[in-house]
Formats: structure tokens, C-alpha cells, sequence
């Protein structure tokens, strides 16, 4: 049996797969895709604004992926960060449920939602971003994350077994409590007024 995390890994043994019959192969990227770009460039080219603080969430817009808490983490954020923008990339059965929360929030101008994308569209976008954020409920892996890492983008992720095992450390981002609002925009906060290498 093969499977993406230690997590997994420890689940299937305790189904009772044997030991030696599980192997963890973490998921991979295409890095003819995803690699590190100019963030103004990027920018440009997608007509981002150049100077605003900008977060960026790739998933789909599913209960499970948590972005109702990244909107309503945006709303806690903008009264210290008036023209912070985040982009939520993806689509699924919430895009009229999280664009009303939008409204009601008044957060127009400061959360938009893409939409679906080509993959080999999401370099752009990621390069574009000053921190990428994860805000879901689980995930086994979370590929987005090491797509975040190989363009040289920090990681704001919940606590979730496959973010926990990515952000080994904080040199690589921070992790927040699930379904926490105020966690969320506390780590995006200090995420922000850091200075990553």
C-alpha cells in the first residue's frame, strides 16, 4: 500500500495492513510549472496591484477547505491592513455562499474569488502573493504547500495532520488552530511582519 503521508501510513497499519506492506511517498510538483518568478512581474501580469499586501489560497471552494474562516480572518486583518487582498483560487459548491459572506462583510475590494484555473496558471499566482494560506479543516498532504515552498512563499496552514507534517518548522511557516478566525489572523499577522528567508 502506498499513501502520501506518515499519518496515512499509520491509519492503514492500524486497519491492520502489516508494517512492512505500507510505504509513505509524499505527493511532488512540476517544476516546469512551479518555480520561483519575480513577484512584481507576476504582479504585472495578472494586473495586481503592485504594492498591497497580498494572500493567496488555492483549493476548492468546499466546507473542507475552510475558506469562511480565511474570510471572516480577512475581516479581523483589514482593520490593521486596510487594503490587504487575497485571492481564493478554485471552484466548487460554496462560491455563492462565500461571495455573499464577502458582501455581507463588506469585504469587496479585499477578497476576490478567482475561480477555477489552469494549473499550469498558478506559478503566476503564487509568485504573486506575500504569504500563502491553508485554512482548512484536513488534509492528507496539501500539495499547494510545498508549491507555496518551492516559490520561496512562506505558509500560513491549520493544524490538519498534512500541514503539521509539512511545517516541521517555523522557518517555513506557522500553524493555527481549525476552524479559528482569530488564530488565523493572528499567524497571518506575524507572518507578516516577519522577514522570511
Amino acid at each position: 500500500v502506498i499513501t502520501v503521508s506518515k499519518r496515512n501510513e499509520e491509519i492503514i497499519k492500524e486497519l491492520g495492513v502489516s508494517g512492512s506492506k505500507v510505504i509513505t511517498v509524499p505527493n511532488s510538483f512540476n517544476n516546469k510549472e512551479i518555480f520561483p518568478m519575480d513577484k512584481t512581474n507576476c504582479r504585472k501580469k495578472l494586473g495586481l496591484p503592485i504594492e498591497q499586501t497580498i494572500l493567496l489560497s488555492v483549493g476548492n471552494l468546499e466546507e473542507v477547505k475552510g475558506h469562511k474562516y480565511l474570510i471572516d480572518a480577512v475581516k479581523i486583518l483589514k482593520k490593521d491592513y486596510p487594503n490587504i487582498r487575497c485571492y481564493i483560487i478554485g471552484g466548487g459548491s460554496l462560491v455563492d455562499f462565500l461571495q455573499k459572506r464577502i458582501e455581507k462583510f463588506n469585504l469587496e475590494d479585499n477578497v476576490k474569488l478567482i475561480g477555477q484555473l489552469y494549473h499550469r496558471e498558478i506559478g503566476n499566482w503564487i509568485n504573486s502573493c506575500d504569504l500563502f494560506v491553508l485554512p482548512s479543516l484536513a488534509e492528507s498532504f496539501g500539495i499547494v504547500q510545498i508549491e507555496a515552498f518551492a516559490c520561496g512563499k512562506p505558509v500560513v496552514a491549520t493544524m490538519n495532520e498534512g500541514s503539521k507534517e509539512l511545517i516541521s518548522s517555523e522557518d517555513y511557516g506557522y500553524l493555527c488552530r481549525v476552524e479559528d478566525p482569530n488564530d488565523l489572523a493572528k499567524m497571518i499577522d506575524k507572518a507578516l511582519r516577519r522577514n522570511w528567508d
